[in-house]
């Protein structure tokens, strides 16, 4: 889904890098786990946190954190993982602690403001005093992903 052909309200994740709040649409979202143990995998891309049993089933995990060039942030204690399915792909974004489901119009959305080097930005949502950046997910998996 582009902003600019948002016409209708939508539901998105709210989730949380230290301080700051982020988003992405929940038409995406599997699931989302608690942070349980990340497999390394050697020599793999720089975002690329690791892997893991997910019911039987291997996701590759992605430090959205890496992605974003964001600065790390130590207390980790409510990280979860937020199990994305696009297109039949399957991946884990690795996130601080989620915060809440919303709904969003699209007034709510200002896709004008141009931040360097961010084309997983679709737009910085207001929800009262609060401000969320969305994330292009999606667009990021249709990138990197085929190259993993």
């Amino acid at each position: 889904m582009n902003v600019k052909d948002m016409t209708a309200p939508f539901e998105i994740l709210g989730f949380k890098f230290g301080e700051h709040e982020y988003a992405i649409e929940i038409s995406i979202v599997e699931m989302i786990v608690e942070e349980n143990q990340i497999t390394p995998v050697p020599n793999s891309k720089s975002f690329i946190k690791g892997v893991m049993n997910l019911r039987g089933r291997i996701v590759p995990v992605v430090d959205l954190r890496n992605i974003l060039n964001l600065e790390y942030y130590e207390d980790k204690k409510d990280a979860n993982v937020i199990v994305t399915k696009i297109d039949g792909t399957e991946i884990g974004f690795l996130v601080d602690g989620v915060t809440e489901v919303m709904w969003v119009n699209p007034n709510e959305i200002d896709s004008g403001i141009k931040v360097e080097e961010s084309k997983y930005f679709k737009g910085v949502v207001k929800k009262g005093e609060r401000l969320l950046i969305l994330i292009d997910v999606s667009a990021f998996i249709n990138d990197e992903v085929n190259e993993i």
